[in-house]
């Protein structure tokens, strides 16, 4: 009998970092000589009769971030992924939280993975119907070409991210409208708790919270309170953001800043700062290759990692980046990536003075970075440990 070659469905056509995923996915899965159909969110009615002649013969799984296509339907009221029995992969870039609402409708096939392991432990909490759900960390793309020495590069300091801070207002709800706890003092208190303690979660902070207070909620009360207040974890990521790129600007380190927001601080002129504007996730790769460190702070990732690090290490530069449980059991004895701890920011100046006035122990850095990123956070490892995971569901 001769084996069926394993197929895959990916979707495209929303975000523009998503799409750079899914084509290094769609990359690796060609070259290890599966075949792929990628439907395209921009032209789904034409791209749904290209899935139907596909979907004549057994497809392995769909393999998609944030949701995308979850509700797709050929047969009006039947889930595409449930109706041909398609594993549906969804990778979460982002925490949990942010997705209530597809998450509570994910088709049947679904295993849905997290990029922290605390994300996990809150799908697994708060989401007893989804069946399958895993640990799939952040993963870099490689940008082809040479890569420069160190010395020659143009860019000293790149930050590639925006600034939630002036998005993170669109979250919030009618405060007024909570009625289990005071809303406004706990969006305060919390915010408070989480720049004093910033290795703890926003979940465990708010149920910290409630708890000193003696408010006793059901867990779906408390999913509910979590889901209105997780505006807090966006103005967190962005004061600590802020904080490493004005401590480096004012220290006299050039810092180049890509994404929205860094132009409405009100240090923005600052003549250390060079910002660049907006640029689309593929444009970053490039810019990356040009710089000799990338910087990077996590979206509050306390058990996980950015894919800002992984891309960095790939163009083989000195990556810096604050901690998490993840990196230390990743990089425990490792000179890369160079790691801070959130709760000593004030020390940042210091330590990327310290490589910039070393460029051999950086070059040493980066380079062994490369090796390590090569190695283990592609996205050639991150399917193959998908794989695993679809041949282990029952």
């Amino acid at each position: 009998m001769i084996a069926m070659k394993k197929k895959f469905v990916l979707i495209e056509g929303v975000y523009d970092t998503i799409d750079l995923f899914t084509c290094e996915i769609k990359k690796v899965l060609e070259q290890s000589g599966f075949e792929c159909l990628v439907l395209d969110a921009n032209h789904m009615e034409e791209s749904l009769k290209t899935f139907a002649v596909f979907a004549m013969t057994p497809i392995t799984a769909a393999v998609t971030f944030n949701n995308l296509g979850y509700n797709l339907e050929l047969v009006e009221g039947q889930n595409i992924w449930e109706q041909f029995d398609i594993p549906y992969v969804n990778i979460l870039m982002d925490h949990p939280f942010h997705y209530s609402k597809p998450l509570r409708h994910m088709p049947k096939t679904a295993l849905v993975l997290c990029t922290d392991q605390n994300h996990v432990k809150f799908l697994k909490r708060f989401h007893p119907e989804i069946k399958w759900v895993g640990f799939l960390p952040h993963a870099g793309v490689e940008y082809p070409g040479e890569r420069k020495p160190l010395r020659e590069r143009k860019i000293d300091v790149l930050y590639a991210g925006s600034l939630p801070f002036f998005t993170a207002g669109m979250l919030v709800p009618d405060l007024s409208s909570v009625t289990q706890f005071d809303a406004i003092d706990m969006s305060r208190q919390v915010l408070e708790d989480l720049i004093k303690n910033p290795s703890v979660t926003t979940e465990d902070a708010i149920c910290q919270y409630l708890a000193e207070r003696g408010i006793v909620l059901d867990e779906q009360e408390l999913f509910e309170g979590i889901i209105k207040m997780r505006f807090l974890d966006s103005y967190a990521t962005s004061f600590f953001r802020e904080q490493a790129v004005r401590l480096l600007v004012e220290s006299g380190i050039d810092v180049t800043a890509y994404g929205t927001g860094w132009n409405e601080c009100e240090w923005s002129d600052n003549p250390h700062l060079h910002y660049g504007g907006k640029v689309l996730a593929p444009e970053i790769l490039p810019l990356m290759c040009e710089s000799k460190i990338v910087l990077n702070t996590m979206t509050w990732y306390k058990e996980g990692a950015h894919d800002r690090i992984f891309n960095g290490m790939l163009a083989k530069a000195c990556v810096v980046t604050d901690d998490s449980g993840y990196l230390k059991q990743q990089f425990e004895r490792k000179k890369a990536p160079v790691r801070f701890c959130l709760e000593e920011i004030g020390r940042l100046p210091e330590i990327v003075w310290n490589l910039l006035e070393h460029p051999d122990d950086m070059q040493e850095i980066a380079d062994c970075g490369y090796e390590m990123a090569q190695g283990g956070h592609t996205w050639k490892k991150r399917m193959e440990e998908v794989l695993v995971m679809l041949e282990n569901l029952n």
